[in-house]
């Protein structure tokens, strides 16, 4: 689109339909732009957002109509206005921010006046109109700002210009009969360029240069005789691009660049013309957005417009058509505020990613359903299998898709419309596995061909239910996997069927007879991976087994295997249900493995494929992983909250040029490797939260401005909160953390973002450190560092000792000096006393040192020393030993909800119901820190660690105490529990039993809280 200054009405529908042509075929394009939202949902307080901006330290504040709000990727804080609170915010509803230049101090144009926010202090000033004083603010409600280049901050009202001076204001009123005044007093946009000139836009006024020399304006106008020219007076918006060109936003127009040097405009029409604002930070692209006609974008080298707009039928399409404001932050992020539907992050899918999704209201889309088998044929169609969807078909070159569904009045159409499987042979023939037989694509007739299980022959195939089949080299014949029957191997030339089912009390037959997956090794060696373990033929009828097992790192993780691969170099690589992905080391006749704490997405892997230069992807329950050949850990692709359709499914497939080819529901994945570019930035970690007795801790500063705290003996315990600023991808966010003094090795601890220390011993300084990785796996070399005092107790201090020196130098020299028998024995008797005091207190100091304060169960320290102590014993008597992981469901908004006072006793509450819960002497209970509680229990096995898991939550559940904001689980305070056991070894780790047990922990509150998993 070129640009012009009027647009006619014959190239509005030429725009029209090509922005139709563009929304028809979008279910199959690279680079697809999609928006992830956020709104109230997600902690927004209110869903129209005015103004974002980015603050030094990286954190993005967002200005509402209700309210401010900080936003570090994961959680809001919001600050309101407070009645009778002079220094709170003066008017919830926000329409502008400025952030100033040092980054720190942030101006809010509001309806109830300006404010200045200091970010590093947490504290407000407000100016406001005052009908007695002339050198107040001229009107309350502030529309822009911004500093001019001799640093002067402006103020745009509804009412004219504003030039602070001090706590005094200069107006500017509008006066369009004099030369250098603004001819409006509405003042939507002001803004200082590169070059330091400083620029007015106004609402039906055009734009203004700012004279300084003069303290006048300049006025650009539109002219409706010119077309070179301003195209609207009405100037919402203006932005400045790397080349130094300012785009304007223009209300009943569209978009406009300006040259401040020849001082020549070049127009660009929107079909939507109430345009409020435009940015062009992005390198290329300008983007304009409407108040209600969604999101424009234009492409300065190509002229083209494209524009995103509201579908309720489509799940990544903006919340809402009126836009309200824009923010590109320091990683390129970009974000869309809306007035009505919170704001957006704006995703721009890289070349050589693309979707295939199923559209209702595209016939040529591909079919519904979850994506179950997937085909790129010798001649290069595309064939899709999904589940109750039947079977797609897309030819090069073609736009749409043809669908293949079962008719019951044809034998010749496809068996079943689940097609759990699709094959090509040897030959070119393309063969269907579905859940009522086998099929092969008669391509002369357009029409498929069954071979089903027929109970009066022995000799045909076993099951109708099939899951993967492939060609016997060199012979034409197959194998098959089914359901319930084990595997078949179909004699073509007979045409017969040689069953091979699974037989329990047999190990030569194949481990189950649910067989996921075929695959022929280097060796032309058959491997069948099944629902009880693995499996590898070995002629004449015979199989041999490998199983899984939990204690033994040689063997499979998983008995559940769902797919097999073998890659380019001979390697046999088995995706496993629950237990990552194994790979088959040939001389050792054993297996490798990796897990989540390898990087994987998830332990739930569903299927494999090979991409390039050795790497290997892995679709999963919770995203796509690849591994790095190189460092040997896996890094995600997208996870399950930014992928488009985020449940993954068994459908994948690897061309022959390397596009891989993932299946999601109602919709498969294509994906090019080799264009594919991991961001590598690591995001800063910052402190969001500092609490001591579990009050936030006023140090005079924002916490993350606070490098030092100091604290009283009976004020250590400490609990702290953190957060990565990566607002692109939050969810991938890794963090480790430790103590020094306290901690002797860094804690990893996965996405939690908190950490909390009980009872730290005084009299010494200890470093709080926290760093965090990227998606990619990435960990900071920098650690953000807090610095904490803790005073020692008063009974340690040197006066102290001094006290008790003097003391028992006076009561020696008492016995020395005395001269009777009685007076002696009276000094000595108190000497004893006076030690059996001291004793006594030490003894007291001991148990204070090993218990929490506030619920007198064994602290984290103990719990380690405890631990280790049980740990040896168990291995000495090769007995089981069990430790339960307990936490609070929802403790932090039962505390937001009734306060800290009622959090603590609820705490103290649990801990007795769980002391009670464990019945015999030998387990013990520890507060593990914050809300979670650990329990060991010696001699436990799994049996008996599950028994006292339920007890332990039925007694929690049972106290009903109220927890109004736990709705989603219970109306009552419940807990989750998670449970390990094991045998452990003379050489064993305790904490590898606290990590089986918070992992189960994990599990449990993933599945929905108040339960207790293994």
């Amino acid at each position: 689109m070129k640009p012009a200054r009027r647009q006619p009405p014959f190239r509005l529908v030429l725009a029209v339909l090509v922005s139709m042509c563009i929304t028809a075929t979008s279910w199959a394009t690279d680079g697809a732009v999609r928006f992830i939202n956020t709104g109230m949902r997600e902690g927004l307080a209110n869903a129209s957002v005015s103004s974002m901006v980015q603050d030094a330290a990286g954190f993005i504040w967002i200005g509402t109509q209700g309210g401010l709000h900080r936003w570090d990727g994961r959680s809001f804080t919001l600050y309101e206005n407070e009645p009778f609170d002079t220094s709170s915010l003066p008017h919830n509803l926000i329409q502008t921010l400025y952030m100033d230049d040092d980054g720190v101090t942030i101006w809010l144009g509001t309806y109830g006046g300006l404010a200045r926010f200091d970010t590093k202090t947490g504290t407000f000033s407000s100016w406001a109109h005052d009908a007695d004083n002339p050198a107040s603010l001229a009107n309350d409600v502030v529309v822009s700002i911004g500093r001019d280049g001799e640093g002067r901050l402006w103020v745009g009202t509804l009412d004219g210009l504003e030039r602070m001076d001090g706590n005094d204001f200069t107006h500017y009123k509008a006066d369009p009969l004099r030369q250098g005044a603004l001819a409006v007093g509405l003042i939507r946009s002001l803004y200082r360029d590169s070059r330091d000139a400083f620029w007015v836009g106004t609402s039906g006024g055009g734009l203004y240069r700012y004279l300084p020399e003069s303290d006048s304006f300049e006025a650009l106008r539109d002219d409706p005789s010119s077309t070179a020219g301003l195209s609207s007076d009405y100037v919402f918006s203006i932005k400045e691009d790397a080349s130094g060109f300012l785009w304007l936003a223009l209300w009943n127009y569209g978009i406009s660049r300006f040259d401040p040097v020849t001082g020549s405009f070049t127009n660009y029409p929107l079909e939507d013309t109430r345009v409020y604002f435009v940015n062009a930070e992005a390198p290329g692209l300008v983007r304009a957005g409407s108040w209600g006609g969604g999101l424009f974008e234009l492409d300065t080298d190509s002229g083209t417009i494209r524009r995103y707009r509201s579908n309720a039928d489509r799940q990544w399409s903006l919340p809402h058509d009126t836009m309200y404001s824009m923010l590109v932050d320091k990683l390129g992020n970009s974000w869309i505020g809306t007035n009505g539907g919170g704001f957006s992050l704006l995703v721009r899918d890289s070349e050589g990613y693309s979707i295939y999704e199923h559209s209702p209201s595209e016939p040529g889309s591909r079919a519904s359903g979850k994506t179950i088998s997937v085909l790129e044929d010798s001649k290069g169609r595309l064939w899709v299998g999904s589940y109750n969807g039947g079977l797609d078909r897309l030819d090069p070159g073609a736009t749409a898709f043809r669908h293949y569904r079962h008719d019951p009045e044809n034998p010749r159409s496809l068996p079943n419309d689940i097609v759990v499987k699709l094959y090509e042979d040897g030959t070119g023939t393309i063969w269907t596995l579905t859940n009522l037989g086998l099929a092969y694509y008669d391509e002369a007739r357009d029409a498929f061909t069954r071979i089903v299980h027929d109970p009066a022959d022995p000799d045909s195939i076993a099951d109708n239910i099939l899951y993967d089949m492939i060609e016997e080299p060199g012979t034409g014949n197959f194998w098959i996997a089914t359901y319930t029957k084990g595997l078949e191997y179909w004699d073509r030339k007979s045409g017969t069927f040689i069953h091979y089912p699974s037989v329990q009390s047999d190990p030569s037959t194949p481990s189950d007879n649910l067989v996921y997956s075929l695959a022929y090794d280097s060796r032309g060696r058959l491997w069948a991976g099944t629902n009880g373990g693995l499996c590898r033929y070995e002629g004449s009828g015979a199989f041999v087994r490998y199983l899984a097992s939990k204690s033994d790192t040689a063997l499979l993780p998983s008995k559940n295997i769902r797919d097999l691969l073998v890659d380019s170099t001979g390697r046999l690589w088995i995706a496993t249900n629950g237990g990552g992905v194994a790979r088959y080391v040939e001389a050792t006749d054993s297996f490798e493995h990796w897990t989540k704490r390898d990087g994987l997405q998830s332990n739930v892997v569903i299927g494999l494929l090979e991409g390039t230069a050795g790497s290997i992807w892995a679709s999963t329950a919770n995203g796509l992983s690849e591994l790095d050949p190189e460092s040997g850990r896996w890094r995600p692709f997208f996870d399950q909250s930014r992928l488009r359709f985020g449940e993954f499914t068994a459908g994948r497939f690897r061309n022959k040029t390397g596009i891989l080819y993932f299946g999601a529901l109602n919709a498969l994945y294509r994906i090019d490797p080799d264009s594919i570019s991991y961001r590598s930035a690591i995001p800063p970690v910052k402190l969001t939260s500092i609490k001591v007795l579990n009050k936030e801790f006023d140090s005079g500063l924002a916490p993350w401005f606070t490098d030092r705290i100091r604290l009283a003996w009976n004020e250590a315990n400490l609990s702290l909160s953190f957060a990565a600023l990566d607002y692109g991808d939050p969810s991938r966010v890794q963090y480790a953390y430790k103590l020094e003094g306290f901690d002797d090795e860094w804690i990893y601890s996965g996405a939690r973002s908190y950490a909390s220390y009980t009872n730290l011993p005084g009299g010494k300084t200890y470093v709080f450190k926290v760093k965090a990785a990227n998606g990619v796996g990435d960990w900071g070399e920098e650690a953000t560092e807090l610095r904490v005092d803790v005073s020692i107790a008063p009974w340690y201090s040197w006066w102290a000792i001094l006290v008790y020196l003097a003391l028992l130098f006076a009561a020696a020299w008492t016995i020395s000096v005395a001269r009777s028998r009685a007076l002696l024995r009276g000094r000595v008797h108190e000497l004893s006393l006076l030690k059996n005091q001291l004793e006594t207190a030490n003894v007291r100091l001991e148990v204070l040192a090993a218990h929490d304060g506030l619920t007198g169960l064994l602290n984290r320290r103990s719990l380690d020393s405890e631990l280790s102590r049980r740990c040896l014993a168990a291995a000495r008597l090769a007995e089981p030993i069990a430790v339960l992981m307990i936490d609070i469901d929802y403790f932090k908004a039962y505390n937001d909800r009734y306060g800290h006072q009622a959090g603590d006793e609820c705490l103290i509450t649990v801990a007795a119901a769980i002391t009670a819960a464990l019945e015999r002497p030998q387990d013990s209970v520890a507060r593990y820190g914050g809300e979670e509680f650990a329990a060991i229990m010696p001699g436990t096995g799994d049996a008996g660690a599950l028994k006292v898991a339920e007890r332990v939550r039925a007694a929690v559940e049972s106290l009903a105490i109220e927890h109004a904001s736990s709705s989603m689980v219970s109306e009552v305070v419940t807990v989750s529990v998670g449970y390990a056991s094991v045998i452990p070894g003379i050489d064993f780790n305790p904490s590898t039993l606290l990590d089986l047990a918070d992992a189960a922990l994990y599990r449990a509150k993933e599945a929905g809280r108040n339960r207790v998993l293994a």
